[in-house]
């Protein structure tokens, strides 16, 4: 019984969610007085929201700038949205390029299939990243940039993985590509070196489906509150926005990025040895207390045939919006050298 006890007690993530939905009030007083309006440009409405269908999915994105431009395509990571690089798609439209930043299968506008048999196949990431090269053959795309964040970075990687010949360059804000081994080890050998990362396995597991006894709205209300309400770049406003289309969707689409992990590594076995073959800027985010640059450090650059590099030296994880200069600076610099070469 002790043992059945043992294995039954909330993990500290669970924990830290029901602390932040029993002390909401406070935080949501704390975060609405420090909270300034959004700016009519960065209203939601406000950007050109397109759909396509992809694979027998319907996928939603965002679609500013120059459409004879050069194609940007951004991936957003977790738990975030398209509006997470709001900043980014105003600021590069105006320097010419097409900008298209997607909403993930399983986020936001785009449709959410669930997995609740345990088959996570259509989040894994080859899936995703081909989602991603048939929204590029709906819109006539034939090679774009793909700039990821966290989760996205990912995907954005797999993209110039498995599809090379679609991609000018991949860029990663924060979170590096993995290097295929043979061995599957996400995570699980950096956990104790990197504490940060303990509450992958839990969003690996099902308990991460029944927060507040499956509860969306609960469970996006007292997660984003716990994320963005000290956050500097992200006013009340903007967090209802997240909480109302995570209440809608769910947290089930996204968590399943982190269950596919072991497809994923699947996936990679035939790149095992080989290089990766498109240019590639690697951006550390340097007071990201999660991807810290100690973490992104210990990932192999001997696999690339071409890679540059590029740090934001101020923000958090959610740098997009913290320091949106600085990744506006640091993202325009390098694109503008690349194509000049």
């Amino acid at each position: 019984m002790a043992g059945q006890q043992q294995q039954q007690r909330p993990s500290s993530v669970t924990e830290a969610l029901i602390g932040v939905y029993a002390n909401l009030p406070l935080m949501e007083a704390a975060h609405a007085a420090t909270s300034k309006p959004t700016a009519p440009e960065y209203e939601p409405s406000s950007f050109n929201h397109k759909y396509a269908t992809v694979n027998g999915y319907k996928y939603h994105y965002v679609e500013e700038g120059n459409l004879d431009g050069i194609a940007l395509v951004l991936i957003h990571g977790f738990p975030d949205m398209w509006y997470g690089w709001r900043y980014q798609i105003r600021h590069l439209a105006k320097q010419g390029y097409r900008v298209i930043a997607i909403d993930n299968l399983g986020t936001g506008e785009t449709d959410h299939p669930r997995c609740d048999d345990g088959n996570y196949d259509v989040y894994r990431s080859k899936n995703l990243a081909s989602n991603v090269v048939g929204l590029l053959d709906e819109l006539k795309i034939e090679k774009a940039v793909l700039i990821g964040h966290d989760w996205g970075a990912f995907i954005a990687g797999k993209v110039g993985l498995h599809f090379p010949e679609r991609c000018h360059t991949v860029i990663s804000l924060g979170m590096p590509f993995f290097k295929p081994s043979v061995e599957y080890d996400y995570l699980e050998g950096d956990l104790k070196k990197f504490p940060q990362f303990s509450y992958v396995p839990i969003f690996q597991s099902k308990e991460s489906d029944n927060w507040f006894d499956g509860d969306a709205q609960k469970s996006a209300t007292a997660l984003l509150n716990m994320l963005y309400y000290t956050s500097p770049g992200t006013n009340v406003q903007e967090k209802n926005y997240y909480i109302d289309s995570f209440s809608r969707t769910t947290l089930h689409g996204p968590l399943n990025l982190y269950r596919a992990s072991r497809l994923n590594h699947q996936d990679e076995q035939p790149y095992v040895g080989k290089n990766y073959i498109p240019p590639v800027f690697r951006i550390t985010i340097e007071k990201d207390p999660i991807v810290t640059p100690e973490y992104i450090a210990i990932h192999p650059i001997d696999w690339y045939d071409s890679i540059e590099f590029g740090t934001v030296s101020e923000g958090g994880h959610f740098a997009t919006t913290e320091n949106p200069d600085e990744v506006n600076r640091v993202l325009t610099e390098y694109l503008a050298k690349f194509f000049k070469k």
